[in-house]
């Protein structure tokens, strides 16, 4: 299927009928309440524990997005958008956050879709911000440095 390339590209729809330059339109309230984006914006290769019905990434799919230079920026553009909600909330900063999921999720799908430079660039970015807010929980940043 097609559906996760178009969508990444910013030209097709999810099931929820949002294309993806609305999604980056939400405002910090709906993006720490809407549990079922991030699954599009970042698919990942299996299955979403949170959210059943998202989709999830074939090896086929892999390769057209990994040739796709717009779905690739809008990876890119994905990860900044998300990185400054990160930097505009502390929600986070709290043990036991359904953000440090998404966090995870972020990486890998870059790691998956992008390339190891922009995974490990995204790691860093992250950790600089958890640094500055004393963020204490050394297991999730050790987990999210094998993302």
């Amino acid at each position: 299927s097609k559906m996760l390339v178009l969508f990444l590209e910013g030209k097709m729809r999810d099931y929820e009928g949002r294309l993806l330059k609305e999604i980056w339109a939400y405002d910090d309230k709906n993006i720490e309440r809407i549990h079922n984006f991030i699954q599009w914006i970042f698919p990942l290769d299996e299955p979403s524990k949170a959210v059943p019905s998202a989709p999830v990434l074939f090896e086929d799919e892999i390769d057209e997005i990994k040739k796709s230079y717009l779905a690739k920026e809008n990876l890119i553009k994905s990860k900044n958008w998300f990185i400054e909600f990160l930097k505009r909330t502390d929600a986070w900063v709290n043990e036991k956050n359904h953000n440090h999921l998404r966090i995870s999720r972020m990486i890998k799908s870059l790691r998956i879709l992008h390339s190891d430079e922009a995974a490990n660039s995204c790691f860093n970015e992250i950790l600089n911000i958890a640094t500055s807010r004393n963020f204490q929980s050394y297991n999730v940043v050790r987990y999210w440095q094998k993302c």
